[in-house]
């Protein structure tokens, strides 16, 4: 049985959603978790597409973690979403005249507001055809239709040429890759000197056997391949020769999400089943409960740079 191109013993594994991310079934500790053949780069556009309705109902559209001051702090999931989109994009440092590439960027939500907060010009990709329309439309919307172009493609194997970005943004993509590949294509078309900014959720403790039965729903819902520790993380940006200026756990600042989604469920739990059925709502329920129960799973998040090699003096 064919093994992945890495295989980090506390990875979390699911399923592949892009071709060539993974050539087999993962294990984790010795054990594996999937068998059979992996999906297609539809499989992810499908996935959400599927529960995009629901899950933008009780997450709110960003579809990315929300930034809370604290267990006190009320903010609706949606004004705390925006708020970590903020935080990020405060980490770019990208400014008008910079080409700003966003990996899997969703409904479009980020890649507008660098595009409205820096005056830089933005690309944004990702494999749903209906969620880059959405972010087409929220471009129109805001004025800044002619600042951010969405096109579909591969993440790990993106048409542009090297050294096309100032900067890059990933945001809580990384769990649909294996992390060295993906930030190998991301080195490949960011300038020297170019900066990488990852958000991302990652394993905080060694991964259990409980651990690894909570995500199991979360993971084959959302087409998930893999969640790791930050090592394996800031590892594979030093593989790709991206120089971490920064990591940072905000995970107090993102714990409450889940938990906030689940009350939203209790809130509005009639709504929901007459819109989406109860079969829909239960899943997406019970996934989201079992993340929130997980102690050992938190955020992080990752500056790098692309060093600036001096002449070649031959």
């Amino acid at each position: 049985m064919r093994r992945s191109p890495r295989g980090s013993a506390a990875t979390v594994a699911c399923r592949s959603v892009v071709p060539a991310a993974c050539s087999g079934p993962l294990s984790t500790d010795g054990g594996e978790m999937s068998s059979g053949s992996l999906p297609e780069t539809e499989d992810i556009a499908g996935s959400y597409e599927y529960l995009a309705a629901l899950t933008e109902k009780v997450g709110g559209p960003d579809l990315h973690y929300g930034y809370w001051s604290g267990p006190e702090d009320r903010s609706s999931i949606e004004e705390a979403t925006e708020r970590l989109t903020r935080v990020v994009i405060e980490r770019l440092k990208a400014v008008a005249g910079d080409h700003v590439l966003d990996v899997g960027c969703g409904n479009g939500r980020p890649a507008v507001a660098v595009a409205e907060t820096t005056g830089a010009r933005v690309t944004a990709i990702d494999v749903n055809e209906h969620a880059l329309e959405r972010g087409r439309a929220w471009a129109r919307e805001r004025g800044v239709e002619s600042s951010v172009s969405f096109e579909r493609c591969d993440a790990l194997a993106t048409p542009y040429p090297e050294a096309s970005f100032d900067a890059v943004l990933i945001l809580e993509t990384t769990p649909h890759f294996m992390p060295e590949p993906l930030f190998a294509e991301i080195a490949r078309v960011l300038r020297p000197g170019g900066r990488v900014v990852v958000e991302t959720p990652y394993l905080r403790t060694p991964l259990t056997d409980e651990m690894r039965s909570r995500l199991a729903a979360y993971f084959d819902m959302f087409q998930v391949l893999s969640i790791e520790p930050e090592e394996a993380y800031t590892r594979a940006l030093r593989v790709a020769d991206l120089e971490i200026e920064s990591t940072e756990d905000i995970s107090e600042h993102t714990e409450p999400f889940y938990g906030r989604i689940l009350e939203r469920f209790d809130r509005h739990r009639d709504e929901l089943t007459a819109e989406y059925g109860v079969e829909a709502v239960e899943r997406v329920e019970s996934a989201i409960a079992n993340c929130a129960a997980m102690s050992g799973m938190g955020s992080i998040l990752l500056t790098a740079f692309k060093p600036v090699l001096p002449p070649s003096t031959g």
